[in-house]
C-alpha cells in the first residue's frame, strides 16, 4: 500500500533502474498490432504488448483506452506502454474504437467490450490470463472504460466471441466524464478554485511522452474559459449522443455511466487532477459516492496541479512528481478512510493494478 512521500533519491533510483527517464522511450518489447473486429467493412486494431517477464503465468493483461473527446486519438494516444506497464509484468492492449461523428453512443462502448472478449478468446494464444483483466481508460476513454466494466451482461456487447463474457477484475477511470447534464454546472462551481497546472501536458501525441498539439485544456475538446460548454449542441458529449446533452435526457441516462453502478461492480480506482479545466474533478466525485453507496470497493484520487490528459505524458512523475493527493478509499464495508498522500501518478496506478492482478 502506499503512503506518504517516496524520498527523491529512492524515486531516481526505480526510475534508473527502469533504464528511462524525463521521457526516453522505455527499452522493451514491440507490440503486436492484430484485428480484433471489423466494423462496416473496417478493421478495428489493438496492439499487444507481452511483457519481457510476466508478472505471473498466464499473463495479466491490461486494456488501455485512450481520450480525444471520442472523436480522435489513436491507439498510440497514451504513455510509452511498454513502460507502463510492460515492464512490470503485465500485458498491455491499447485498443481503437470507432470516432464520431461517424458513430454515436453506445457504438464504441461495444467495441470496448468486442476486444476484451477477443482477449478471452484469443488468451491461450498469447499467452494472456482471460480471468485477469483490467481497464485503464483517459478522458473519454475512462468514460468508456467506466461504462464498459460497470453495465449489466448482456448489454452494450456487440458482436464476436459470444461464448466470452465481456466482465472484468478492476478499472481505472482517469479524468473521465459520468453525468454529462450536470458538468457545466459544476464547472462553473469549480472554476473560482482551479488550480494552476504544475506541468504543461501536450494533447495530440503518439503515446511517448509530449508530443505535437495543443496544452491539455486549450485544445478543441479542452474546457479552458472561452471554450464550448458541455451542453451546446456541438460539444463531445452532444455529438457522442447525437444531440444536445440537455434536449435528451434519456440519451444522456443511457451514457451515463452512473447509471449503471450495482453491487456487482468491480474494484475501481479514479483519478482527476484539480487543475483539470476540460472535465471537471466533481465527475469523479460523482462516481466514486456512487461506487461506495453500493457497497463496492473504490479509490479516489484528486491530484494537486495535475491538469487534464495528464497519463498521456510517459516522464510525468519525474518532471514534477511526487504529487500531493486527497485520497478517498472504501473497502467495500465499514467507513470510508481519508488521507492526504505524495506519489507518482503512475506510482498509484501500478499498485492498483498490481494489486487487483497479482
Amino acid at each position: 500500500m502506499i503512503a506518504g512521500a517516496r524520498p527523491a533519491a529512492s524515486l531516481l533510483a526505480v526510475v534508473l533502474a527502469a533504464g528511462a527517464v524525463c521521457g526516453q522511450p522505455a527499452v522493451g518489447p514491440e507490440p503486436r498490432t492484430v484485428t480484433y473486429a471489423t466494423r462496416d467493412g473496417i478493421e478495428l486494431k489493438l496492439d499487444l504488448y507481452l511483457p519481457p517477464q510476466p508478472l505471473r503465468t498466464p499473463t495479466p493483461v491490461i486494456v488501455f483506452l485512450h481520450g480525444g473527446g471520442w472523436s480522435g486519438g489513436t491507439r498510440t494516444t497514451g504513455p510509452d506502454f511498454r513502460r507502463y506497464f510492460a515492464r512490470d509484468g503485465l500485458a498491455m492492449a491499447s485498443l481503437e474504437y470507432r470516432l464520431t461523428p461517424s458513430i454515436t453512443f453506445p457504438s464504441n462502448v461495444e467495441d470496448v467490450r468486442t476486444a476484451v472478449r477477443w482477449l478471452k478468446a484469443n488468451a491461450a494464444t498469447h499467452g494472456l490470463d482471460p480471468d485477469r483483466i483490467c481497464l485503464w481508460g483517459t478522458s473519454a476513454g475512462g468514460h468508456l472504460a467506466a461504462v464498459a466494466a460497470l453495465a449489466p451482461r448482456g448489454m452494450f456487447e456487440g458482436t464476436g466471441d459470444q461464448a466470452q463474457i465481456s466482465a472484468v477484475r478492476c478499472a481505472l477511470d482517469a479524468y473521465g466524464p459520468t453525468q454529462f447534464d450536470v458538468m457545466d454546472t459544476q464547472t462553473e462551481a469549480e472554476r473560482p478554485a482551479l488550480q494552476k497546472p504544475v506541468i504543461e501536458i501536450m494533447v495530440g501525441g503518439r503515446g511517448r511522452g509530449p508530443g505535437p498539439g495543443a496544452p491539455a485544456g486549450q485544445a478543441a475538446a479542452g474546457r479552458g474559459a472561452t471554450a464550448t460548454p458541455h451542453d451546446d449542441p456541438a460539444s463531445p458529449e452532444s455529438r457522442l449522443l447525437g444531440a444536445a446533452v440537455q434536449s435528451a435526457p434519456e440519451r444522456v441516462r443511457a451514457a451515463n455511466p452512473v447509471t449503471y453502478v450495482s453491487k456487482d461492480a468491480p474494484p475501481f480506482l479514479i483519478m482527476h487532477g484539480l487543475a483539470d479545466s476540460s472535465v471537471p474533478h466533481g465527475q469523479s466525485v460523482l462516481l466514486y459516492e456512487a461506487l461506495k453507496a453500493a457497497g463496492r470497493p473504490v479509490t479516489l484520487r484528486l491530484v494537486d496541479g495535475l491538469p487534464h490528459t495528464f497519463f498521456n505524458r510517459t516522464d510525468l512523475d519525474e518532471a514534477a512528481g511526487p504529487f500531493q493527493m486527497q485520497v478517498r478509499e472504501f473497502s467495500g464495508q465499514g467507513a470510508e478512510t481519508r488521507r492526504v498522500e505524495r506519489v507518482g501518478a503512475f506510482e498509484a496506478a501500478r499498485e492498483f493494478f498490481r494489486r487487483h492482478l497479482q
